[in-house]
């Protein structure tokens, strides 16, 4: 009787194996894997150099100055430091780009304004993406976000 028992478990056992899945579907228990794994999270050389930069003169009759902005690598490759400067002021900020599973590239471009900028990256297309305006107000040197960007994954269930 004992052998029959421990046939009839060792029976059962055997035949509740969870059948394999196949290669096309996918099942809920499986983490997902990620898009954007091939771009590294850090940079192992940081450029000294600006990556992009931009520089309009101030119209003033005494000085020869300017409104200069320029963007460097940090060791994050999706930040970025911007050095911003006009007359005697200097300020500094950070820029933080989206991973659409590219490496970054961070422009400059002149503003709607006179003695503004527009700082913005490139997306997947080549198109490029307005993110924070650099200008003055009341000779005041202005940073301000105009949009917001974001990457989401949404999962379909079947």
């Amino acid at each position: 009787m004992k052998h029959y028992s421990f046939l009839l478990l060792f029976a059962l056992l055997c035949c509740n194996k969870p059948e394999k899945s196949s290669e096309n579907s996918t099942s809920s228990d499986e983490p997902e894997k990620a898009i954007n794994d091939t771009i590294p999270l850090t940079r192992e050389k940081v450029e000294n150099s600006p990556v992009a930069s931009y520089s309009e003169k101030v119209k003033d009759d005494l000085n020869d100055w300017r409104l200069a902005v320029d963007v460097y690598e940090t060791k994050q490759t999706f930040k970025f430091l911007m050095k911003i400067e006009y007359m005697v002021q200097e300020a500094e900020d950070t820029l933080t780009i989206p991973n659409f599973g590219i490496m970054p590239k961070v422009e400059v471009r002149k503003g709607p304004e006179k003695e503004s900028c527009i700082v913005g990256f490139l997306d997947k297309q080549g198109e490029f993406k307005e993110y924070k305006l650099i200008a003055l107000k009341n000779k005041q040197l202005k940073i301000s976000t105009l949009k917001y960007y974001g990457r989401a994954r949404y999962k379909v269930s079947k």
